[in-house]
């Protein structure tokens, strides 16, 4: 669950694998997940894309996603943006992919591979759905071409080409479904497992895809795949820093603290950590806090990543 809880990935893409997915992605407890789409919810996909109502009609998909993650699960980050997913990017453990053209899957295959970032990709048509998870970064790892060298240039989308909206969805509780088996380390979860479905005939394949050593996007890589296990810094409630020299650092927003302030906590937004850590003193335990115990985490683990020995995670619950 705490590996769960310090993950952040991003899902390209609220239709009908988003609408599907993201719900079990943030019920299970994924402490970040950035959403991008710039679309607007329309009638005729109502029936594939099961979070939205038709008195949202014209709504941001991105926004309206978001709101409805937040309600579910108050305690992780939701950021939506209401754009296409670019080469500029923040940084992610994860891309999950639920877009429906090759322009993007193909750039997120590109980011994938240079960003070293795994990629679990889904795509749906009619009565079929394909997911396949990727790291064309590791030498021994397919990436997205390996298994589609060559795109179809006459490739029609949901919308052109129809769709029944059970085959975008139980397509995306798969991928939702891949992507925790991945996150939590379970056996047969790893780059190269592909599923592919025909929802027809209700038949499902299940394949490992190897390395295309000749693949023009990925053939030139190095590196040797190996799931990395994230840690999580030490979660302490206060009454363990009563007797130690100490500084708590609150890395909410300023509104935030406004509502809620700590006493005698030194005030260092999240996002101003890189720019003003050398204000932390290495003599003193540093405790980050925040509203659930997230963005601490990550404050945490960067201070480490500097080389600070006394860093932890104050338990917001134990104020």
């Amino acid at each position: 669950q705490q590996r769960l809880q310090n993950t952040h990935i991003s899902m390209i893409g609220a239709g009908g694998l988003g609408c599907a997915a993201l719900p079990y992605l943030a019920s299970a407890g994924i402490g970040q997940i950035t959403l991008y789409d710039d679309d607007t919810i329309s009638r005729s996909n109502l029936h594939r894309q099961t979070l939205y109502k038709d008195g949202e009609i014209g709504q941001s998909k991105a926004q309206t996603t978001a709101n409805y993650l937040r309600a579910l699960n108050p305690e992780i980050e939701i950021t939506a943006r209401d754009q296409r997913f670019s080469s500029e990017h923040d940084t992610y453990d994860l891309l999950i992919d639920g877009s429906d053209n090759f322009e993007t899957k193909t750039l997120l295959n590109e980011i994938s591979i240079t960003t070293k970032t795994p990629l679990i990709c889904a795509s749906v048509n009619q009565w079929a759905g394909q997911i396949g998870i990727f790291a064309g970064f590791a030498s021994n790892k397919p990436c997205y071409h390996c298994l589609f060298p060559a795109l179809p240039d006459d490739a029609r989308n949901c919308n052109e080409a129809g769709i029944l909206g059970t085959s975008a969805g139980i397509t995306g509780m798969y991928q939702a479904h891949l992507t925790l088996g991945y996150l939590i380390g379970l056996e047969g979860f790893e780059p190269g497992r592909i599923l592919g479905f025909d929802f027809k005939a209700l038949r499902m394949q299940n394949l490992t895809l190897n390395k295309d050593q000749a693949c023009t996007h990925c053939k030139n890589t190095h590196n040797i795949w190996t799931q990395k296990e994230k840690t999580m810094a030490a979660l302490i409630p206060m009454t363990e820093l009563k007797n130690k020299e100490h500084l708590i650092v609150d890395v909410r927003s300023a509104e935030e603290i406004a509502n809620d302030p700590i006493a005698g906590a030194l005030h260092m937004e999240l996002q101003s950590v890189p720019a003003r850590h050398e204000e932390l003193p290495r003599d003193k335990v540093l405790a980050f806090v925040c509203a659930g115990n997230i963005r601490s985490v990550q404050a945490a683990q960067y201070l480490e990543g500097l080389g600070y020995d006394n860093v932890v995670v104050l338990d917001k619950f134990s104020l």
